[in-house]
């Protein structure tokens, strides 16, 4: 018959905490200056950080950017749609003058929001039932390469 021992709280020692933390070696030994790191050091890490946030920065702008395209391009459609549904419930069938005229006139919507850069949408009449729904676009000016139509529209 095998006879067990108790052990003392000095012998379970290396089973606690403390013992285990003291026994791991320290990052100032591991890096070989126990004085810590030096200007050099923290000047490579911060260069390294600043690269990958710039990196990083680049695409989410640009997928905002890609965002705010998709997003103008769908309030468009639906526009267009509001103008189409306007034309059809007046007698005689006749086009909205400006896009408020959906808001006021017929209460369509509750509210014609502008694009997502902030400016209103412009609405034109081409004679007839024709008519065009333009986003100035990003860069906030008219008849520009970047202006978002019904025209225009991907």
């Amino acid at each position: 018959m095998t006879h067990l021992t108790p052990q003392t709280p000095e012998q379970s020692a290396p089973n606690t905490l403390n013992a285990r933390l003291a026994a791991r070696p320290r990052l100032a030994e591991l890096i070989g200056n126990p004085q810590g790191m030096t200007l050099v050091e923290i000047m490579i890490v911060v260069t390294i950080m600043a690269s990958i946030m710039g990196v990083v920065g680049f695409f989410v702008f640009g997928a905002l950017d890609e965002a705010n395209k998709k997003e103008a391009i769908i309030q468009i459609g639906n526009y267009e749609q509001l103008v189409n549904t306007y034309y059809l419930t007046t007698d005689p069938h006749v086009l909205p003058d400006t896009l408020e005229d959906l808001t006021t006139k017929k209460r369509l919507a509750e509210s014609i929001k502008p694009d997502p850069w902030g400016t209103p949408y412009i609405f034109k009449k081409s004679g007839g039932r024709e008519f065009e729904i333009i986003s100035a676009g990003p860069d906030q000016t008219e008849g520009t390469e970047d202006d978002i139509s019904t025209k225009t529209k991907e």
